[in-house]
């Protein structure tokens, strides 16, 4: 799931990301540490990343019982917590940076992130009880920092009322698809015009799947998804 829609322009490219991780109830942060260093080694492993590794800078915060009480509040909807702007400009300070807000939740099994700008620090939570097993935790991931890069949903079935279409991959046209990728149609045998986006059964995404439509099913991000994610680090 995402939370608030924005316009990506030309403004929004980047040529690094920095990662943020900040564990919550880890009974030992070994296991916090495990988990980060296998979603890392996923995403450098997964394409386009795998061509600018040196791109995605990542660490660490641990907050203190305190501002866990202070700053994390749990909710009753999505996003199943609320952070208080305060904490993620009290990390900006410390890095000197925009960045991504991973948090990984040992207990909950919601996951959400900011539909955002490349460049811009946004929040992305992943309930680590949410998924069957690694892979699919690992790929959860690549779905949700997908979202927070300006990808949109590509699942025909979300009810999200902030689900809302848009560039690079979730058309309300086909005329507008052909805008978008029609250049690789016919090119790469996985792009055409698939039904069903955003929530939407007449919305267009390009591909049948991809890690922004099904985890279970896919393994990577498709061909469109990839260039726009390469655009971000030109």
């Amino acid at each position: 799931m995402f939370g608030f829609f924005v316009l990506c322009g030309p403004a929004c490219f980047a040529r690094e990301i920095n990662l943020v991780f900040v564990p919550l109830h880890y009974q030992d942060n070994k296991d916090f540490l495990q988990d980060k260093t296998a979603l890392l080694k996923r995403l450098a492993n997964t394409t386009p990343f795998n061509e600018f590794p040196a791109s995605v800078k990542s660490l660490e915060m641990y907050p203190s019982e305190r501002e866990k009480e202070k700053y994390f509040k749990t909710t009753q909807g999505i996003p199943p917590y609320k952070i208080d702007p305060i904490y993620l400009k009290n990390i900006h300070g410390k890095i000197g940076a925009n960045y991504k807000l991973v948090v990984l939740d040992e207990n909950s099994s919601g996951s959400y992130a900011q539909m955002s700008f490349p460049e811009t620090t946004s929040i992305l939570i992943l309930g680590r009880a949410g998924y069957k097993n690694d892979e699919s935790f690992s790929k959860g991931f690549l779905h949700e920092l997908g979202h927070s890069l300006g990808l949109r949903d590509e699942s025909p079935e979300i009810t999200a009322k902030d689900s809302l279409p848009g560039f690079p991959n979730c058309a309300v046209t086909k005329q507008e698809a052909r805008q978008w990728w029609g250049d690789l149609e016919g090119k790469d045998p996985r792009v055409s015009y698939i039904y069903g986006c955003c929530g939407n059964a007449n919305y267009i995404r390009p591909t049948i799947a991809s890690l922004m439509n099904d985890i279970e099913k896919a393994d990577d991000f498709g061909p469109v998804n990839e260039r726009y994610l390469r655009q971000i680090f030109r």
